[in-house]
């Protein structure tokens, strides 16, 4: 057998022993792991977050805990892994300071719609425990507002009709939980960032067995398959060339999978499983009665301000998130927003320090090493407006407050749709399957107020329930100060 040079040069385990000496290695026998979890979505966070969480806990020589992987959309990643042995490295950067390992956890990267009856089968198999999950918010085929079913959803819909091979998230676990032995129970950990999303993910199941695998309900409802809500925390862009070039100089090896992000983790997981876990408690992870808190927290301060640095990052053309927080303008709305609008909206842990938590999260959004794109951030803004910024803004209204800073974000997320370009002349690209819907009635009208009450109307997102009519006045001035003057003049006229 030829082995090329190129293959010489990339992190695989053959190639692990040139790496240097202050990269963090596996400390197990990769041969020695068994299968314990399925992870659907094996995209960057989950490299990152999820799964070193596992590492910590194969390290300390429990070797249940094996992951398969899962891309449901795109296979480019999975070849990468598997040419890569599964291998991928995490450097955590925070300005010059860098601290990097190799990750071992993962035994299999499959692609779905290629390798259907191995996903099924995985997980199917008794031996697995836990299921977890990173697909985004609109990775479940659900309506934001009203928490429903999508049955606009063109994979959703083709899995209502062909239950036995499925191509959305929901099918996919639909038909996998289907095939279990019932004395096998499971725990399913959802980790994305939707209020209550254990909750969510299990209504949803519900629905969906309701209409394709009726018998399923049964298992659902019984406590042998648990939904636990979790939050989970930790900045992590999508891969760029000059992140990936940083990282092989770094490793002296080619990693096409190689993620830098933050040094800040944290994963905060309802206790409530059906059968065996992980100690992921060892590796750092909280283990709690009540999420909700945490989640509310984290949603709303960093999410709900991730959002705001997205829109008001395009429309001024600041590529990163350390470069929108360097803009005078951007940073000032930003602390506004978050101590003045979201803070008070939130129900603080006990014995936890709110205010030293949004302080960190400045820090943590200065953080220079970071290629954190305000493109990638305002990616699917139909889907996370509804619940990083909306709940915020009824609760907030509904008992007499203002949220002048908040209220001048969904005006700029409203411009940044409209618009399609940033202020001084880039052309926006807009990625966001709910956004032509929405812009099409945003189009109906020019005048601000018009445009407003428009956009307020429209049910996927904002509801069904009216709105004040004060808050369409608002914000049909903030869109009027959009018009005439751009951001500097929505920023400069708030309090």
């Amino acid at each position: 057998m030829v082995v090329s040079e190129s293959t010489l040069n990339i992190l695989t385990s053959s190639t692990s022993a040139r790496l240097p000496a202050d990269v963090q290695m596996p400390r197990y026998e990769r041969d020695a792991l068994r299968n314990g979890i399925v992870h659907l979505g094996l995209g960057a966070f989950h490299r990152a977050h999820q799964a070193l969480y596992t590492e910590a806990v194969l390290n300390e020589g429990d070797l249940r805990w094996g992951i398969v992987g899962v891309h449901l959309r795109g296979r480019r990643l999975a070849d990468v892994l598997r040419a890569q042995d599964q291998l991928w490295s995490v450097t955590e950067r925070h300005a010059e300071q860098a601290r990097t390992q190799v990750v071992g956890a993962l035994r299999a990267a499959l692609f779905a719609p290629e390798q259907g009856e191995a996903v099924l089968a995985a997980l199917a198999d008794p031996g697995v425990h836990v299921i977890t999950s990173t697909v985004t918010e609109k990775g479940y085929s659900f309506q934001p507002a009203s928490g429903e079913l999508d049955l606009d959803d063109a994979d959703l819909l083709h899995d209502l009709r062909h239950p036995a091979a499925p191509r959305s998230t929901l099918g996919v676990l639909a038909a996998g939980l289907s095939r279990r032995p019932a004395t096998a129970p499971v725990t399913v950990v959802c980790c994305d960032n939707m209020a209550a999303n254990g909750d969510q993910l299990r209504q949803l199941l519900l629905q969906y067995a309701d209409r394709a695998c009726p018998a399923l309900r049964g298992r659902l409802t019984d406590g042998s398959i648990a939904f636990p809500n979790t939050m989970v925390d930790r900045i992590v862009p999508a891969a760029t060339t000059g992140s990936l070039d940083w990282a092989s100089q770094r490793l002296g090896l080619r990693d096409e999978a190689a993620i830098v992000c933050e040094p800040f983790t944290q994963w905060v997981i309802e206790d409530r499983f059906a059968g065996p876990r992980p100690a992921w408690e060892r590796a750092g992870a909280l283990l709690t009665g009540d999420v909700r808190p945490f989640q509310a927290m984290k949603l709303r301060l960093l999410n709900g301000s991730h959002s705001a640095i997205a829109y008001l990052g395009q429309l001024r053309g600041r590529e990163t998130v350390a470069e929108a927080m360097a803009d005078p303008l951007i940073r000032t709305a930003v602390r506004g927003l978050m101590f003045n609008d979201l803070l008070p909206s939130v129900t603080v842990p006990a014995g936890f320090d709110a205010a030293t938590y949004c302080e960190q999260l400045l820090h943590r959004f200065d953080n220079p090493a970071l290629a954190h794109r305000t493109e990638q951030i305002a990616m699917d803004g139909t889907q996370k407006v509804a619940v990083r910024w909306l709940p915020t803004l009824r609760e907030r209204l509904a008992e007499g407050a203002s949220c002048p800073w908040l209220e001048r974000a969904l005006a700029a997320w409203m411009h940044y749709l409209l618009q399609g370009h940033a202020e001084h002349g880039q052309r926006l690209t807009v990625s966001d399957p709910g956004a032509p819907a929405l812009v099409a009635v945003l189009r109906q009208t020019l005048a601000p107020e018009a445009l407003a009450r428009a956009a307020l109307s429209h049910a996927p997102v904002f509801g069904t329930e009216p709105w004040p009519d004060a808050l369409a006045h608002r914000l049909g001035r903030h869109l009027a100060a959009l018009q005439s003057g751009g951001t500097e003049a929505l920023l400069a006229s708030a309090p």
